[in-house]
């Protein structure tokens, strides 16, 4: 954390699955995430497993005595298949998104040979795995997903829209302002967010150790270290 003229730079990563999705390795359990980040000198992060909020609890809670701050989200998979990180200043509010989520998500079951284990760590350490299968589109279109999303306290962010797959840039190939995002994640290329005039933000989009530690982190300005302080930051932000 660097104190500038502006107020108080904060480095984050605020897109990291655990091993609740299914195509996020066993090591990322919630205390292995925050134990990383605090190595990586990051001020806060958030965990946004697919389309569920499971993992955010155990996180929260291990990093409840540690200087870094666990947002709890999500990456929700649009009826459009495109993803969006939602984020939310707290955990009643992430659950109760989670379950509307749930409401909207077709009722099949995970196929842990094909896509993987869903394994849901509690706060205690136990763990269970569920069963809805997760790498799956919701009913949710992506207009009309921000109000939505703010309605639940959070804010929602179309996550790595420079990519291939599963993103603004893939599958609608435009990016405008009457989308109705104030804020947009890009992967690695921000020219897109940058002609369309929207600011934007870097995260890892973590599935293993490797890529949480091998990705170079980035800052945005708050006035504090809060909660707060990270969502005014984030709902203020200028291209």
């Amino acid at each position: 954390m660097n104190i500038t003229d502006n107020g108080i730079a904060l480095y984050y990563d605020f897109h990291i699955h655990t091993c609740l999705s299914p195509c996020g390795s066993d090591e990322m359990t919630p205390q292995m995430i925050v134990d990383c980040a605090i190595a990586k000198e990051l001020d806060c992060i958030a965990i946004t497993d697919h389309n569920i909020c499971g993992n955010c609890l155990a996180a929260m809670k291990y990093a409840e005595d540690k200087d870094l701050i666990v947002l709890p989200g999500m990456e929700l998979q649009t009826s459009e298949e495109i993803h969006v990180i939602c984020l939310f200043p707290t955990i009643d509010n992430a659950l109760k998104f989670e379950s509307f989520v749930k409401s909207e998500l077709p009722p099949i079951k995970n196929n842990i040979r094909y896509f993987g284990n869903q394994t849901c760590i509690r706060p205690d350490g136990t763990t269970y795995e569920e069963e809805q299968m997760l790498a799956i589109s919701s009913g949710i279109p992506l207009y009309g997903l921000y109000p939505l999303v703010c309605s639940y306290g959070g804010i929602a962010i179309p996550a790595h829209i420079d990519r291939t797959s599963f993103s603004i840039g893939s599958v609608l190939g435009v990016l405008d302002k009457d989308m109705g995002f104030p804020l947009v994640e890009v992967w690695k290329d921000p020219s897109l967010a940058v002609s369309a005039g929207i600011p934007y933000i870097q995260s890892s989009d973590a599935h293993n150790i490797d890529a949480f530690f091998d990705r170079e982190y980035h800052s945005f300005t708050a006035q504090d270290k809060s909660v707060n302080g990270i969502f005014t930051a984030l709902k203020n932000m200028h291209a």
